[in-house]
């Protein structure tokens, strides 16, 4: 069993690679958030393989870019033959803050078992005007008011982590220098 957490705000370029080999039994967690600004370009590129039967395994990917930065996320879930019961999942999403902010994302399956359950999503979007106005109409600052739901949206990469509380205090340490 291996759990990994990641923050990638690197000052001009970050770029995170890993790859994971799981055996049967096995199981394997990602959570990582990509925080970027200016013109910063940051990366994740993972690739798990499910070699053995009965493995799990949890990708989250949470992206918050402004300015002119670039996250991408590719990531690759390859199914070995006789790996069935393989239990796999990617949830991939990024949030821009501005028109000229970039994010690229392919999540990958590839799969040569049967009798698995394997599932990849993703969505790129922008913070939800609706919901900005109901914070606002209730007395929340505008700023507080995107901080607040931006800190949602990233706590999901570190839900459930051994040091959830200081990863995501320090996601918030940067995302107030985004917003």
């Amino acid at each position: 069993s291996f759990d990994l957490r990641i923050l990638n705000c690197g000052p001009a370029f970050g770029r995170i690679a890993v790859a994971a080999r799981l055996g049967e039994g096995a199981s394997f967690t990602l959570g990582a958030a990509q925080l970027g600004g200016e013109s910063q370009t940051l990366e994740i590129v993972t690739e798990v393989a499910h070699l053995g039967p009965d493995a799990v395994s949890r990708q989250t990917v949470r992206s918050v870019l402004a300015g002119s930065a670039t996250g991408t996320y590719l990531g690759k879930v390859a199914v070995a033959r006789g790996a069935n019961g393989t239990d796999a999942e990617q949830s991939v999403r990024a949030m821009l803050l501005s028109r000229t902010a970039t994010a690229n994302a392919k999540p990958e399956l590839e799969i040569y078992a049967d009798d698995v359950k394997c599932a990849h999503g993703c969505a790129v979007g922008e913070l939800d005007a609706q919901g900005l106005f109901y914070m606002a109409s209730r007395g929340l600052p505008p700023e507080e008011a995107k901080k607040l739901m931006l800190q949602a949206f990233v706590a999901e990469a570190f839900s459930g982590a051994a040091d959830e509380e200081r990863l995501l205090g320090q996601a918030l340490d940067r995302l107030g220098a985004l917003v």
